[in-house]
C-alpha cells in the first residue's frame, strides 16, 4: 500500500492555503463562492447580534488574508496560460485597494 504524501493528506482548506488547488477552484470556488457564502452569513450575524459595521472588519480581514494568500499561491503554481495568473493577481490587488479605501472612508 502506497503511503500518502503530506499534500495528499491535507484537507481542502490547507490545500487552498498552500496554493495546491487549481487557479479556477481557488479564485471562483473559494474566492467568489465561499466569499459570497461568508458575506451572507456575516450579514445575518451582524443583524442578529446587532454588531456595528466596524466589527465586521474583524471578521472580513482574516478571511481576506486567507483568500488572498491562497489565490496568489495558486496563481504562482498555475500551469496553464500565464494570462489568467496575472489577471487573478490584478483582481486581488484591486480588491485589496478597494477594501482599504472602504475601511478608510468608512463606506
Amino acid at each position: 500500500m502506497a503511503r500518502k504524501t503530506k499534500a495528499q493528506k491535507a484537507n481542502f482548506f490547507v490545500k487552498f492555503w498552500n496554493g495546491d488547488l487549481s487557479l479556477a477552484m481557488s479564485y471562483w470556488g473559494v474566492g467568489v463562492g465561499l466569499g459570497v457564502a461568508f458575506g451572507f452569513i456575516l450579514g445575518i450575524l451582524m443583524v442578529v447580534l446587532n454588531m456595528s459595521d466596524d466589527a465586521m472588519w474583524g471578521f472580513v480581514i482574516p478571511f481576506q488574508i486567507y483568500t488572498v494568500v491562497g489565490i496568489w499561491r495558486s496563481a504562482d503554481k498555475h500551469k496553464g496560460s500565464k494570462f489568467w495568473a496575472v489577471i487573478a493577481k490584478i483582481a486581488i490587488v484591486l480588491g485589496i485597494v478597494t477594501n482599504l479605501a472602504s475601511m478608510l472612508v468608512g463606506a
